[in-house]
């Protein structure tokens, strides 16, 4: 969210330059300021989803590597959000849905802690957590 507020006072000043340089501001420059607002502010969106959605997925495939199980629908919800932000560690709980034995399970693993690294992901806890289910 700063950075929005960061790229809208930058172009607002860029704005207010282009004003004083050709002392007018058309409708031109109006509608070329307002792209480049709703076109920067789309590509930080979608970068920030992006990165929301990594850990979730690294989740799913640690998963089903280790189990062996392949998890066919599944949620998530970063728990520490609420409270703390921290760019470094981060809490989740995860629901999900596994088949084991041809059977249908409802599971969940809650506070699952990972750790970011520079670009890495580390789950801190994964194989101590007990992993709850429930067959449907």
């Amino acid at each position: 969210m700063q950075v929005i507020v960061l790229i809208i006072v930058l172009l607002a000043v860029l704005a207010f330059a282009i004003y004083k340089i050709n002392n007018k501001f058309g409708t031109k420059e109006i509608m070329i300021l307002v792209a480049v607002i709703v076109v920067s502010s789309l590509v930080f969106v979608l970068i920030s989803r992006n990165q929301q959605e990594k850990v979730p997925l690294l989740f799913k495939q640690k998963y089903e590597n280790e189990k062996n199980i392949k998890i066919s629908k599944f949620t998530y919800e970063r728990v520490n959000n609420k409270t703390v932000t921290s760019k470094t560690n981060f809490v989740y709980n995860f629901d999900y849905i596994i088949y084991k034995d041809k059977e249908e399970y409802f599971c969940k693993m809650d506070n699952v802690k990972v750790k970011k690294i520079q670009d890495e992901y580390i789950f801190e806890n994964f194989n101590d957590i007990k992993e709850e289910c429930q067959k449907n």
